[in-house]
């Protein structure tokens, strides 16, 4: 078996970050009166959850199945079900009604560590198109609530937007429990979607807390979880999940060439000396050579093949038609793998192959098979302290990097795009280093966006990227009026809390770009061809449809023409607007990966086009999409728009699609880098600093045009679920010096929301109550990137008149992942430390743990030479208490955790060699000082240990008296 031969399939990242998480649904659960206080406030007891419910039983005749409540827009039918013949349907031709049933029922989280809801659904008709709000979509929701009804978690079943016509699919998914946990309401429906909708056979397992130990390394062996296609596995081609198996609900299904289904081992390898697999199969057609086939791939830290014969071997080879049967194999494990993955793969177009059950042993010497708990391999934090919560930064501290910042913004004249760069009107040269602001959070409360507004301007920051302000989140939450029947009306609560935004980010020198369209539904008054069944923001429709573009044409007239009271400018008038870019991830170029995404009435319109074209494919849809962005940028440019205006902000690399982007009348490219890191390395090599190769670069220079100024608008690393890569704070540092020398006009990080506040209180979606949305790559969720916000901002914008040829500040060292810092005001060691050290005109640091960040830098941006103030940030890992992994993998979590974080202890020390006295003290997370740091004299001058265990990232040098 050749290394060339091993298809470890990869989900490819062009599918990946549209705009609004999928899992931002909100529903507001009407007051049943199911739950109620008794009189001494306490809550009613209620008995647990139905082990099934199939709808049969209606006592009192009133329609409504017994145990539930808030039947809307459904009704029973007798006949046609899965578990009984009775199913439950919901129908609805208008958005935005209740279709919907609710249940509740009590869960003791002390008892109950998870959930696992099964459910029957099929689709009757049409497509299940969402309604005209987020969440709006169909689905299974339970919120978890503790004794107080107040919300501990929230867990979804779906959606079902993509079931297909007439097939009943059975849908299971595990709900971690929290242990705070008390009661549950479930409600399941089309949720303001519209389409016909039957459920039957709904199921509630709870699984105990602690676990269940099991030989069986592969998670989801039976692909019970999941829906199209099963939870944990990998699958590309057409290869599905169906119903049923032998004698169960589900099996998966490899139908023709390239259908590929893969389980990472959940266990690392190294250690053992075989895996015994076996494999429950059934086939039929099957090429008599061996038309299927069990492969196990075996790989090295770096999840990469091994070299030569040991990279793989074959389990089991399938071929003919044969039943249901038990197929069984050992295979030896090479000495130097760490890691393996198993592989079903089908050969070629004959036949089919159906899996039901799998089972691999790791056997080790006489110990037999090597035992562990799924969803129980913990994250390894909880003795590390807590991260101790700052309301604020301290005006004047170390902490405060608002210097930096040239307040208002705008100071130095409108931004504009001259030679492929962004300089300001006056010749200054325009570099920003920004976050995005996830919605609703620009149309927060005044207090909250001041506050935001000023911690983010003490960070460093001098850019806000507000994207997807047409979400729907209803009435206040976005740009677009919920009340009007359109989607270029503006609503007027939005509006005012918008202005308000506005100004508090120019009073700090906070420049904002805006994305004009990427989220919104359309409605009935926008007059598109099949709006409402378009995806959101009209997917590729929006890079041809003339009716789209008028409505965006009419949304940026009202928004960019109209006085903002708070600071008495329109907002094309005011240079605090750095650009402006034209859609957020959406092209025609989209129709690679979803070649369905346009309805028929569009999907007509389009080959109309092409039909008055001699191109076709890619090449017609880079000039039909390069005339929509240039038509659009001339009616911006109409309205008296005077900054820079990009395309579509987007993660594509087609060379077509970045031909596009360079259309006549765009200026900038606005591109987007989600940092995938390599799917099968160990946990411990998932930084973009232990990559052998520089990976963003290349991607971002497939777009940049001499001729264009070039910002990246939205960065981030790709979690696939998890709470977050180990050392995504190093890995910023890094990005933020390639920004700068790869000539960068833009670097901005995704992203901050609303929750958690204050900052640092949780990781996003596990703070209780209405911070329930779990959302790994909130940067206020995770103080190892913004702790790291200054040093990361004076990489990026202070200027380095003595770098190395290369321009990076410093020296990167892929081969062991180490970037040691150094720039005049900047010095420090990221990623692999082990004994490292940095050091400049007489201030060095060193520190001998095994991989973090120990950064220093000047508070004023004078040289380190000249400054008599410095901040220091050392910062190792960081994660939610209680963390629980699916695997040993640590790609997926099993329980997201709970407050508070916690972090990683590091040790470093810092020396200083000057003659000026010097002074070091330990600050608390808002930047006060809270003990001073006792210096030991050496040879090499004053050494300082930097050696907290309470939860606090900085320290503060201060020169002469203290």
């Amino acid at each position: 078996m050749s290394p060339s031969t091993i298809r470890l399939a990869e989900n490819d990242p062009r599918r990946r970050f549209r705009g609004i998480v999928g899992v931002l649904f909100a529903i507001a659960l009407s007051g049943s009166g199911v739950l109620r206080a008794q009189d001494d406030g306490s809550l009613i007891v209620r008995p647990g959850p139905p082990a099934l419910d199939d709808f049969e039983t209606d006592t009192d005749g009133d329609g409504t199945p017994d145990g539930w409540y808030n039947l809307r827009d459904a009704i029973l039918i007798p006949e046609g079900g899965v578990v009984g013949p009775t199913v439950l349907r919901f129908e609805a031709d208008q958005p935005s009604r209740p279709a919907r049933i609710s249940r509740g029922f009590g869960v003791d989280g002390r008892q109950t560590e998870a959930l696992i809801l099964g459910l029957w659904v099929r689709r009757i008709g049409d497509r299940l198109v969402p309604g005209e709000r987020i969440g709006e979509e169909p689905a299974l929701l339970i919120d978890l609530l503790d004794e107080n009804l107040r919300s501990t978690s929230r867990g979804l079943l779906g959606p079902w937007d993509t079931l297909p016509e007439g097939r009943w699919v059975r849908w299971v998914t595990r709900v971690p429990v929290p242990s705070a946990t008390r009661d549950a309401i479930m409600t399941v429906g089309l949720l303001g979607g519209t389409g016909t909708l039957e459920i039957d056979g709904l199921t509630i397992a709870q699984e105990p807390v602690g676990g269940q130990s099991t030989t069986n390394v592969i998670v989801n062996n039976g692909f019970e979880l999941g829906g199209l296609t099963p939870d944990h596995w990998i699958v590309e081609g057409n290869a599905r999940r169906v119903h049923s198996g032998d004698r169960s609900d589900a099996a998966i299904e490899l139908s023709t060439t390239g259908d590929l289904a893969l389980a990472p081992i959940g266990l690392p390898v190294r250690g053992l000396d075989r895996l015994a697999i076996s494999v429950k199969a059934r086939g039929t057609g099957l090429r008599g050579a061996g038309g299927a086939q069990a492969v196990v791939f075996f790989l090295g830290d770096d999840g990469r093949p091994l070299p030569g014969a040991a990279s793989g071997a074959r389990a089991v080879r399938w071929s003919g038609s044969f039943p249901w049967r038990v197929d069984r194999s050992v295979i030896s494990v090479p000495a130097a793998a760490s890691r393996a993955v198993l592989q079903l793969e089908k050969v070629d177009r004959q036949g089919t192959l159906w899996v039901d059950e799998v089972e691999v042993l790791g056997e080790g010497g006489l110990g037999g098979a090597r035992t562990w708990a799924p969803y129980h391999v913990d994250g390894g934090g909880d003795s590390w302290p807590p991260y101790p919560v700052a309301e604020a930064i301290e005006p004047g501290s170390a902490l405060d990097f608002s210097g930096e910042l040239e307040t208002p913004a705008g100071t130095h004249g409108f931004v504009t795009a001259e030679g492929g760069r962004l300089r300001f009107e006056n010749g200054t040269p325009a570099r920003f280093f920004g976050v995005s602001l996830m919605p609703p959070l620009p149309f927060t409360s005044t207090d909250q966006i001041e506050a935001i507004a000023d911690r983010l301007a003490r960070s460093g920051v001098n850019l806000v990227n507000l994207c997807d302000l047409d979400a729907p989140f209803g009435p206040g939450g976005s740009l677009v009026d919920d009340a009007a029947n359109n989607t270029r009306s503006l609503d007027p609560l939005a509006l005012a809390d918008f202005d308000r935004a506005i100004s508090a980010f120019k009073t700090r020198g906070i420049y904002v770009a805006i994305t004009l369209q990427s989220q919104a539904r359309f409605r009935s008054d926008d007059e598109i061809a099949d709006g409402r069944a378009l995806p959101p923001g009209g997917g590729p429709a929006a890079a041809f449809d003339p009716q789209i573009r008028e409505r965006t044409r009419q949304l940026a007239e009202a928004l960019l023409t109209r006085i903002n009271p708070e600071t008495g400018l329109a907002l094309r008038d005011d240079p605090v607007l750095a650009w402006v870019t034209l859609a957020g991830e959406l092209s025609l170029f989209n129709l690679i990966e979803d070649p369905d995404a346009l309805p028929p009435s569009q999907a007509d319109a389009l080959r109309e086009r092409s039909r008055t074209d001699r191109r076709a494919g890619r090449p017609f849809w880079q000039v039909t999409e390069a005339a929509q962005w240039s038509g659009l940028a001339a009616d911006l440019r109409s309205l008296g728009l005077r900054v820079p205006i990009a395309g579509s902000a987007h993660f594509r690399r087609e060379p077509e699609f970045a031909a596009a982007q360079r259309a006549e009348g765009l200026d900038l490219i606005d591109d987007r880098l989600f940092w995938q890191p390599p799917r099968f390395a160990a946990p411990e090599l998932r930084s973009f600093i232990r990559r052998p190769s520089d990976e963003l670069s290349p991607l971002a220079n497939a777009k940049v045009a001499r001729d264009r100024a070039y910002v990246v608008g939205q960065y981030a690393s790709y979690t696939e679920g998890a709470w977050a890569l180990p050392f995504e704070g190093p890995d910023l540092l890094l990005v933020s010096a390639l920004a700068r020398s790869a000539g960068w006009d833009a670097l901005v990080r995704r992203a901050i929301s609303r929750l958690p506040d204050p900052w640092g209180a949780a990781a996003s979606g596990t703070g209780g109550g209405q911070d329930v949305f779990v959302l790994p790559e909130i940067v206020n969720g995770n103080p190892q990137v913004f702790g790291l916000f200054p040093h990361a901002s004076a990489l990026l914008l202070r200027k380095n008149p003595d770098a190395d040829s290369s321009g990076l500040p410093g020296t990167w060292d892929r081969r062991i992942g180490r970037f040691t810092i150094d720039a005049p005001d900047t010095i420090g060691v990221a990623g692999v430390l082990q004994g490292a050290a940095a050091s400049r005109d007489g201030l060095s640091i060193r520190s001998e743990d095994a991989v973090g960040a120990v950064v220093v830098s000047t508070v004023s941006g004078k040289p380190i030479a000249e400054a008599d103030r410095f901040l220091i940030t050392t910062v190792a890992r960081v994660q939610p208490t209680a963390l629980q992994w699916v695997d040993h993998w640590k790609r997926e979590v099993a329980d997201p955790g709970r407050p508070p974080l916690r972090v990683e202890p590091i040790r470093a020390s810092i020396t200083w060699n000057r003659d000026a006295p010097a002074s070091v003290f330990a600050l608390d997370n808002a930047g006060r000082r809270v003990a001073e740091i006792k210096g030991v004299s050496s040879s090499n001058g004053l050494r300082f240990v930097l050696d907290r265990r309470d939860g606090y990232l900085h320290w503060e040098l201060a020169v002469g008296s203290p």
